[in-house]
């Protein structure tokens, strides 16, 4: 009887084995890794041009006015009466311009009653120190016994002529005032500038304080005055750098630093008129003012608007690409980011860095990245494949009861301040790892092979 052989068929089933072995080691050390970041939640990217302010028109602007950079209060003395007022709201005026003069009858008719008072009482000391000496006299030729009553009556005429000295003492000085503001009856503006107001009867501000009978808008020196909402005034600071542009002209161009950022709102939300662009366009919130010194007045006009951007010093950059440090990930191999690639999964890309700039904290991009590529921060958890958007809202938040949720699913809420996106928020924690309870292998097979369901890997897997 003749057998066949079964090494051919060992052979064949060993092949399989090996060819099934492979398979498996290339979905488990590769295709699952690259299916799962392909699987994952999106990165959030943002433009290089955008991060690097190349792209200006992203940057805030805030509205503003040209004004005086003091206003001079005249105060009315409420003693006094005005007879007539020389200016009016907008007139030009210069040091030495009457303003304004009281009314002289009444005030020479106080003068005169003053003069009569001051007589009336020399009259009357003259008239005590008269009395004195009789007094004098007649305790010289008195007895003993009557000594003692002229000397309490000598004492007490004494008193009342300090009483009147010092009556009289007080009436110069009331005829001094008097003779000073018939002097100064006429009121002269000390500054050049504009009439802002003239209050003929009494008023208050908002805050219920007396206005000034007469305020005056320095023209000599200009400032800024702008206006930023509650959800921005993070970003300025006293002393910050600013650029002012003017609203007709892209070429008027000026330099300044805030001088004072008012921490009490404004009640003109509007700044007269002039509305809202850049981050702060349509936010219904509080306002707030601040005052930017220029460095020169050239070219500006009092009363003109303007717009005020923050100088995020972009200007004294050599030419070239600039990037912040802290996009920039350094390993064995050299530098490199995590950028977006052609079809739009992240890919970890060498960089050539140039200069740096340690005043910023930021380098010079020589090669491997342009202004029109989009990159995310480097963050724990990213992975070569990983899809990308640049779309805030296309990153699923983490769920706020899971371990991994930090501040309600992202870090830093998935914001930074001033409500402006957070670069690399987007990216989902790693999820907890359990622990080893010795069925760990077998949760990975069963982990795998329902990751292949439907995959023309299943049947290897299994």
């Amino acid at each position: 009887m003749k057998h066949t052989s079964k090494k051919p068929l060992w052979i064949a089933l060993a092949c399989v084995l090996v060819v099934a072995a492979a398979a498996f080691c290339l979905w488990f050390f590769w295709l699952r890794n690259l299916w799962g970041a392909a699987s994952a939640s999106p990165v959030y990217v943002e433009s290089v041009a955008d991060i690097t302010g190349i792209n200006t028109g992203d940057t805030p602007r805030f509205s503003g006015v040209v004004e005086p950079q003091a206003t001079y209060e005249i105060k009315k003395d409420d003693t006094k009466t005005v007879a007539e007022i020389y200016v009016s709201e907008g007139d030009q005026v210069t040091p030495g311009d009457a303003l304004f003069r009281y009314d002289t009858e009444e005030m020479q008719m106080s003068l005169d009653q003053a003069e009569l008072d001051l007589e009336s009482i020399s009259n009357t000391i003259t008239t005590l120190e008269n009395q004195k000496d009789d007094l004098e006299k007649e305790k010289k030729q008195a007895s003993k016994d009557e000594q003692y009553s002229y000397t309490v009556q000598i004492q007490a005429v004494e008193l009342q002529i300090k009483t009147e000295e010092y009556n009289a003492e007080t009436k110069e000085q009331e005829i001094d005032k008097l003779e000073e503001s018939l002097q100064n009856a006429e009121v002269y503006s000390e500054v050049e500038g504009v009439v802002k107001e003239v209050n003929e009867t009494p008023a208050t501000d908002a805050n219920g304080q007396p206005k000034p009978f007469i305020s005056v808008l320095s023209s000599g020196q200009f400032r800024v005055k702008g206006t930023v909402s509650e959800l921005n005034i993070g970003s300025l600071y006293q002393g910050q750098a600013v650029t002012i542009h003017s609203r007709v002209d892209d070429t008027q161009v000026w330099q300044g630093v805030i001088e004072t950022i008012e921490t009490e709102p404004t009640d003109d939300t509007t700044n007269g008129g002039v509305i809202y662009y850049g981050v702060d366009s349509g936010q219904q919130s509080s306002k707030y003012n601040f005052y930017v010194t220029l460095s020169s007045l050239d070219g500006l006009i009092l009363g003109q608007h303007v717009y005020i951007q923050p100088d995020m010093g972009l200007g004294d950059l050599p030419e070239g690409l600039w990037l912040p440090a802290f996009y920039i990930a350094h390993d064995d191999d050299g530098s490199y980011v995590w950028a977006q690639n052609d079809q739009g999964a992240l890919e970890k890309r060498a960089v050539i860095l140039g200069e740096y700039d340690s005043d910023n904290d930021r380098y010079q991009i020589e090669s491997g990245l342009t202004e029109d590529d989009y990159i995310t921060m480097p963050t724990e958890g990213l992975e070569e494949g990983n899809p990308t958007t640049s779309d805030i809202t296309q990153v699923a938040p983490e769920d706020p009861a899971g371990d991994s949720a930090v501040d309600g699913g992202t870090a830093d809420g998935g914001v930074m301040d001033d409500g402006m996106v957070d670069p690399g928020m987007g990216v989902t924690m790693e999820e907890s790892v359990p622990e080893d309870t010795g069925d760990s292998t077998d949760a990975a097979e069963d982990a795998a092979s329902d990751s292949l369901e439907g995959s023309p890997m299943e049947g290897l897997a299994r």
